[in-house]
């Protein structure tokens, strides 16, 4: 063969290597000198910064040849039952001194002891069992990376590249509002994500009715071909007997969040429910005939029946006040909050982790588990509520409102919810199924 010709054979197998491996050299380094012959065929192509169509497997038969050619062999895998990343290491033959002291290395960065049967693996073995390249795949969007370099590790988190796609959704309730988001083409991420988003105005465990309706428009997020899970909600609506309850996702210098259409905080001071999807057993009432003393005395509160183990959340912001038994409420949590608020929580099973008294609790945060305990005839909560020192009714009383957009920006924001809303309204429900008479 002659020189130029195997100058030119040897430089076309690094530049196919360059691409399989690291694409993004090509674009970031300055171009090799090659000879005139060469040069032209190789770059008159690469004009602008696109893939040449290279086969995949073709480029993979390529790689592994010169991974034999360099005396390294590559496996792949996924981690089994039972399995852990020092027992993968050891299996493809990386020495016992080698696998520890690896395994020290990525640990400030991804914990070996958190690999999960499912996790995938690819690594590049020397024959003498030195561990080359490894990546560890948690799910296309957590990927871990390490390459050894003088004597050690070189390992990183990859920056993956997501695909934000916008998305709309629209249904009618048919059934309950878990299964029709399903139908739809929702998933259960995203039906958990509508009901937080309007459970300051909308309890779905009791105000959810036939024919109700739900609007989205949202992004899925996207690596690669593979859908891989939802994004931020930018605007939502439900539409029910009630009214109709709309949520715009908006950004400023000053304010960020949700917002009804004229820029007031659709986040309130107080969730509605403290905990998800159940029925009410029993309301707030002065004059309630106990359902295992017989006798008619007041229930200040609201009965949520759910199944035993059931998570129980704080409906605000506050201060455990009280965590413990207290007689016939059993396990009991009461939680201080601003504006002379305070909640209880009867009835638990168990308290929520590091629950104790004088403990700061955020909105939304577990703070016990539904149970039996105390004079209770079946697993629920009893749910109570005391504003400046007085019992109220849970269910009619009116929360105060988080911040709303500042009026220096209530005007631009309302020309940018209007939009959201157009496009929202734009959004035909299916057609309501009606049963035909003498089954036609």
């Amino acid at each position: 063969m002659r020189p130029h010709a195997a100058l030119a054979h040897a430089l076309l197998l690094g530049l196919c290597f360059v691409l399989l491996a690291r694409p993004d050299r090509l674009w970031s380094s300055i171009p090799p000198h090659l000879p005139p012959e060469v040069g032209e065929a190789v770059l008159s192509g690469l004009a602008e910064p696109r893939l040449p169509g290279v086969d995949e497997t073709l480029g993979r038969d390529l790689e592994e040849r010169i991974f034999r050619l360099k005396g390294l062999r590559r496996f792949e895998g996924q981690i089994r039952r039972g399995e852990n990343l020092d027992a993968v290491l050891r299996k493809v033959g990386v020495s016992a001194g080698e696998a520890v002291a690896f395994g020290r290395a990525l640990k400030p960065v991804f914990d070996p002891r958190r690999a999960q049967p499912g996790d995938r693996y690819e690594a590049l073995v020397s024959e003498d069992g030195r561990l080359v390249r490894f990546e560890y795949r948690r799910s296309p969007l957590e990927v871990y990376r390490a390459v050894a370099r003088d004597g050690g590790w070189a390992v990183e988190r990859a920056d993956v590249p997501v695909e934000r796609r916008e998305t709309t959704l629209v249904g009618r309730v048919q059934g309950s509002l878990y299964q029709s988001f399903l139908d739809a083409g929702g998933d259960p991420d995203l039906v958990m994500a509508f009901v937080e988003l309007f459970s300051w105005d909308v309890d779905f465990s009791r105000e959810t009715r036939e024919g109700d309706e739900f609007r989205l428009i949202y992004h899925r997020l996207v690596v690669g071909d593979e859908e891989v899970g939802n994004g931020r909600i930018l605007a939502a609506q439900y539409r029910s007997r009630q009214g109709v309850y709309t949520a715009i996702y908006y950004r400023s210098d000053r304010v960020e969040g949700y917002f009804d259409p004229e820029g007031r905080s659709v986040r309130k001071s107080f969730l509605r429910s403290p905990l998800k999807f159940t029925r009410i057993s029993s309301r707030f009432s002065l004059s309630r005939r106990h359902p295992i003393l017989k006798v008619v005395r007041p229930h200040r509160g609201v009965d949520y029946a759910a199944p035993r183990g059931t998570p129980v959340w704080s409906v605000a912001d506050g201060t455990v006040k009280h965590a413990g038994w207290k007689g016939q409420a059993g396990r009991v949590v009461i939680v201080r909050h601003a504006r002379g608020y305070e909640t209880y929580y009867n009835h638990l099973s168990r308290f929520g982790r590091g629950i104790r008294k004088g403990v700061r609790v955020k909105q939304g945060q577990v703070i016990g588990y539904v149970g039996q305990t105390g004079l209770a005839t079946g697993p629920h909560l009893d749910f109570r509520l005391k504003r400046n020192g007085r019992w109220v009714d849970p269910l009619k009383e009116r929360y105060p409102a988080g911040d709303p957009v500042p009026k220096a920006e209530r005007g631009r924001y309302r020309e940018w919810a209007r939009v959201w809303v157009d496009r929202l309204e734009s959004l035909a429900p299916p057609p309501v199924r009606v049963a035909r008479e003498n089954g036609g």
